[in-house]
């Protein structure tokens, strides 16, 4: 090929696929225009039915499939829900745009780049950065369950074939509270500057407690039951000891995790956890741009 032919297909690519970013960010734009509306709408109502919300959000989901395009991952629908829980100001309100996808090897979450770029301006206290962001516990509540809390126990290495995508995964776990309780659950974030895809699954291998782990939350447990029978010897008045007991409670579970990080990598399931965590990228990779 000469370069006067090499500069016209050049030129046709970039004629072809300008048109297709335009599409794209416009659907978007339109998107965010139409749930905004919504928002406002109820937010003034009197009194909105769940049945209105639900009409609402079964139009967003329309638009969202069509914005994020077609999604193929192994053990997973090939269709997807819209993330969105409510366009109300209630509970479970303001979670991240995008489709979710359930079954019973657990739950992957896709969106776009334009509509995660446009989530985070919107919320500042999450990371704008793509490699704090996947460290971020917060993101994945907001991402999957915003009344439960993810705990990062450790980094599981992985690797993207290409140099311009990202990867990363962990080893976490789902909590209400907390507690000496061994991580069951892997979380991968991958983009391919395009897409972003998340996913949270159960861990294929048996997880163990470690015992030296275990023992640094006994040593503070034995603290916060302490200040927590001072508190109940001044028959429930004492501020300072019901404070110090969540302290303890709460120092004691962070001291755990570390501890967990710290020697997790020396432990025989940790092997096979990383070949897991590589082949949920893989598959992930697999997933064309739009």
């Amino acid at each position: 090929m000469n370069t006067k032919t090499s500069l016209l297909v050049l030129a046709l690519f970039s004629c072809l696929s300008a048109p297709i970013a335009l599409v794209a960010a416009s659907r978007e734009e339109k998107y965010f225009e139409t749930r905004d509306n919504f928002i406002r709408q109820f937010s003034t109502a009197s009194s909105i039915d769940d049945k209105s919300d639900q009409k609402a959000l079964s139009k967003l989901e329309k638009q969202l499939q069509l914005i994020i395009g077609p999604v193929d991952v192994a053990h997973f629908p090939k269709r997807g829900k819209i993330n969105l829980e409510t366009l109300q100001q209630d509970a479970g309100f303001g979670q991240v745009d995008g489709l979710q996808f359930d079954s019973k090897h657990g739950l992957l979450f896709v969106t776009t780049t334009g509509l995660l770029n446009s989530y985070l301006q919107q919320h500042k206290e999450l990371p704008t950065e793509l490699g704090k962001l996947a460290k971020a516990e917060e993101f994945y509540s907001l991402v999957f369950y915003w009344n439960e809390a993810v705990t990062h126990f450790a980094e599981v290495p992985v690797r993207a074939t290409n140099d311009k995508w990202f990867a990363y995964a962990f080893l976490g776990l789902w909590r209400q509270d907390i507690g000496p309780s061994p991580p069951k659950n892997l979380f991968v974030f991958f983009a391919n500057g395009d897409r972003v895809f998340v996913m949270s699954t159960e861990v294929q291998s048996n997880i163990d407690q470690i015992a030296e782990c275990k023992d640094v939350w006994d040593k503070f447990k034995k603290k916060s039951d302490a200040a927590f029978a001072a508190y109940r010897e001044l028959e429930l008045k004492g501020q300072k000891p019901i404070d110090d007991s969540v302290r303890y409670e709460d120092e004691g579970f962070s001291a755990y995790c570390r501890c967990f990080e710290q020697r997790v990598k020396m432990e025989p399931f940790f092997k096979q956890l990383t070949k897991q965590a590589q082949t949920v990228v893989d598959s992930l990779q697999k997933q064309l741009p739009r």
